[in-house]
């Protein structure tokens, strides 16, 4: 059915569809993002640490988050979509690849804590070799890490991991804390797998991050990788009126767009762009 307006909202991870643009010659952009690992303590751990309790957290009070930032080499080091009595679930959207996130049940009565501990990654500084690729850039950089933990977790959705100070050390931890991922994990050198744009990194951020809130820095915390979808790599471009500079009646919206961060902000960027469209007739 033909049709003459479209609010295109594929969100961030519909890969094919950037991939269909870039091979039509429609104009893309390159983007800044960020990437890193999911870390997950037990949750009595960070109860204890926010409520400055000895034992288990009073049956009244919610799981207890956080939120952490650390500027490293000029970089943020940040928490992102923390996850209190929640899950680390698999996110992988093909084949030969893994990537993780979170999620929180709503009574947020699991007995993990998790987050994404991420890093600001620069698209004009940190991806030289793969301007070959031009606006997906760095697309094809977030695929190769996603490949390398496919690999480094054994070739299935079974996730590359290392306990929090072996990962800080630089030690191939010997064995693993239990964890709330469902495939499984595979004890792996994370510290040399990862590049060192964000390895090196994650690093200083997780010892600062200790010294923030004592107790943190622990090898009773797991790091499972990779956190890779934090937001599209890939910006569709718009003009005043959302519209796409190019295809007249085009507006790419949300997440897959660009334009949001998130579940809230992709939800008013949907609104605005129902509205341009609707100002467009």
């Amino acid at each position: 059915m033909a049709v003459n307006k479209v609010i295109l909202a594929t969100g961030h991870s519909a890969r094919d569809i950037y991939e269909l643009l870039h091979k039509k010659e429609i104009a893309l952009k390159a983007k800044s993002f960020a990437m890193g690992v999911r870390v997950e303590h037990p949750q009595a751990i960070i109860d204890q640490i926010q409520y400055h309790c000895s034992g288990d957290r009073d049956e009244l009070l919610p799981a207890a988050a956080y939120s952490l930032v650390q500027q490293v080499n000029n970089r943020g080091v940040y928490s992102f979509c923390m996850c209190p009595g929640g899950f680390i679930v698999p996110a992988a959207t093909a084949n030969g690849e893994v990537v993780v996130n979170g999620m929180s049940p709503s009574r947020r009565n699991n007995k993990f804590a998790n987050s994404g501990i991420v890093v600001e990654l620069d698209i004009d500084r940190d991806f030289a070799k793969y301007e070959k690729f031009g606006p997906l850039k760095g697309l094809e950089f977030q695929k190769d890490l996603e490949k390398i933990a496919f690999f480094a977790g054994g070739r299935t959705q079974t996730a590359p991991a290392q306990r929090l100070v072996d990962f800080v050390d630089g030690k191939l931890s010997s064995d693993l804390n239990d964890c709330s991922y469902q495939p499984g994990l595979n004890s792996a050198p994370l510290h040399s797998l990862l590049p060192k744009i964000i390895g090196g990194r994650l690093r200083k951020g997780f010892a600062a991050f200790g010294k923030k809130m004592h107790g943190y820095y622990t090898n009773e915390a797991n790091i499972i990788g990779v956190e890779s979808r934090t937001s599209s790599p890939v910006n569709i471009p718009r003009k005043e009126n959302l519209e796409h500079p190019e295809i007249e009646g085009l507006f790419p919206c949300g997440e897959g767009g660009g334009y949001a961060g998130g579940i809230v902000s992709a939800a008013m960027d949907g609104e605005r762009c129902a509205e341009a469209a609707i100002a467009s007739f």
